[in-house]
């Protein structure tokens, strides 16, 4: 019996001994850190994903005020988080070298999981090689081309909002099937209609992707400890389900405009022509090709990849910037009417909307700058360090360490935006926005890895808000939450429950 007991414990204590081997890892080299405890980490709401994420990172950042970094574990992690503006600007930019990927390798577990082979996750010479291809297909010029996409589901949008007037709404849902049906046009040439269906396939795809279930939660947590055993099972982020039925769709709609000759000035037309010739055409001509950059196999299911992300990040950012930023205005109704005028007084001069009004409308470009702000939908940003690296000051990061960016914290941090809690576009008038410290205010990232779709995203959000407020006033309601209240979720923020407003006819002398 005691022989037995032996048996059991030795193994037990062993991985015991080998689980919180990591809790010494930042102690050792003199870096302050929260202690590590068997068998969380530090902070349990940071795996079961019951707090949001930004708000336990926020607490920690407080409390190391005087730091410029420090550590923390989950699980079996060890994670550095940078707060100095200075060393996040060398890592982000001047030193990018040294950390150019976003996650370690161990992360992605299976090459059968296709649809996480996209630009946002991948690293290494395939990073450099797909985002020089994928460049050319986010120009000015290009999404002056799919303009009329975004004012169709525009008009779309603007039917259905007469049937919503003077009764509470969630404008987040309004707004994520404004965003839904934008991105299935301008990325695979779908036109989708999640704004009139209530069970649009497309709309309920975007909110599975979003889910974090319990199983999403133990695979984490098994690649997280025991990564040699994920990778064996080859554990999936994204169902087969899903991920058959999107490279079906996409190699559908590729197969039928190819045997039709069918152009549509979309995204997916550009990467069809990444597929068959290795290029964008127009912009070879024009800047000549990259010949320092590997070539790239897009194959089907590379190309459906780049359309998931471009898909996920196109339709749920998007959506709750506006949601966020109609909150607010809801809040500030002065701000709200002074951004009415410009927008009625921009679209009367040109006509209507334009590209060209759109980049004449200041006063809405800092209205959306400062909920950028204030509601960073990506809370944190992730680097990985490749290569050694030795600050300046003497500061020392490895090869290995993974690099937390606090953008929640660095927004809403008093010393860089006195009066952080209030919603004010003046911080990001023509006179302000220079006098703001450089790498504290990041909404779309910064240096080489800054968000390649940045600009597709803004006109998304400036014409779904133009649409609700040249019409509409947007207001609060007995069941309007205020403060908002986050959840716990993955990369993207997101809140507890609806953003719930009421939009009224705009007031007369408009």
């Amino acid at each position: 019996m005691l022989t037995i007991l032996i048996g059991l414990l030795i193994p037990l204590w062993l991985f015991y001994k080998y689980y919180v081997s990591v809790y010494n890892f930042w102690e050792s080299r003199g870096i302050a850190s929260e202690p590590g405890r068997f068998p969380f980490g530090n902070k349990l709401q940071l795996v079961t994903m019951n707090k949001s994420q930004a708000l336990v990172i926020d607490k920690m950042y407080k409390k190391f005020e005087s730091q410029p970094y420090f550590g923390f574990y989950v699980l079996r992690s060890a994670l550095l988080v940078v707060k100095d503006p200075e060393i996040i600007r060398l890592i982000m930019a001047k030193d990018f070298s040294h950390f150019r990927d976003r996650f370690p390798a161990r992360v992605f577990t299976s090459k059968e999981d296709k649809l996480q082979h996209h630009l946002f996750n991948l690293g290494g010479e395939k990073w450099r090689a797909l985002r020089i291809k994928l460049t050319p297909t986010f120009t000015s010029g290009k999404l002056k081309g799919m303009f009329p996409l975004f004012i169709a589901c525009a008009e779309d949008l603007s039917k259905m909002l007469i049937s919503q007037i003077d009764k509470p709404v969630n404008v987040k849902d309004i707004t994520a099937c404004y965003t839904t049906d934008t991105v299935c046009n301008c990325v695979f040439g779908w036109e989708n209609n999640s704004i009139n269906e209530k069970e649009n396939k497309m709309r309920k795809l975007g909110q599975t992707v979003l889910e974090i279930s319990k199983t999403m939660l133990l695979k984490r947590m098994l690649r997280n400890i025991f990564p040699g055993i994920a990778k064996l099972l080859k554990l999936r982020i994204v169902s087969n389900e899903i991920e058959d039925s999107l490279i079906k769709m996409v190699g559908d709609t590729i197969a039928y405009r190819e045997a039709n000759g069918i152009k549509r000035n979309d995204f997916l037309d550009l990467l069809i022509q990444l597929k068959n010739k290795g290029s964008v055409e127009d912009d070879v001509k024009k800047n000549g090709n990259d010949t320092t950059a590997e070539p790239v196999e897009m194959d089907l299911g590379m190309l459906t990849a780049q359309c998931f992300v471009f898909f996920v990040a196109g339709f749920e950012t998007s959506s709750s910037v506006q949601s966020y930023c109609l909150y607010e205005l809801a809040l500030n109704p002065e701000i709200q009417k002074k951004l009415r005028e410009e927008i009625n007084a921009t679209i009367n001069k040109h006509g209507g909307i334009t590209y060209q009004a759109i980049q004449e409308m200041e006063y809405l470009d800092m209205v959306v700058s400062e909920t950028m702000r204030m509601y960073p939908t990506l809370p944190a940003l992730n680097r990985h360090c490749t290569k050694d690296y030795t600050t300046p000051s003497g500061q020392k990061i490895k090869k290995g360490d993974d690099i937390i960016i606090p953008l929640y914290s660095l927004q809403r941090d008093e010393k860089y935006f006195p009066e952080p809690k209030k919603f004010d576009p003046e911080r990001f008038s023509k006179t302000n926005k220079y006098k703001i410290n450089p790498f504290t205010y990041m909404p779309f990232g910064e240096g080489p890895r800054n968000c390649i779709g940045s600009r597709f995203g803004l006109i998304q959000t400036k014409v779904g808000l133009i649409t609700i407020l040249k019409n509409y006033e947007v207001c609060k309601t007995e069941e309007t939450q205020v403060p908002l209240e986050f959840r716990g979720s993955g990369v993207i923020a997101m809140t507890k429950g609806p953003i719930t407003l009421k939009l009224s006819p705009k007031p007369s002398g408009y």
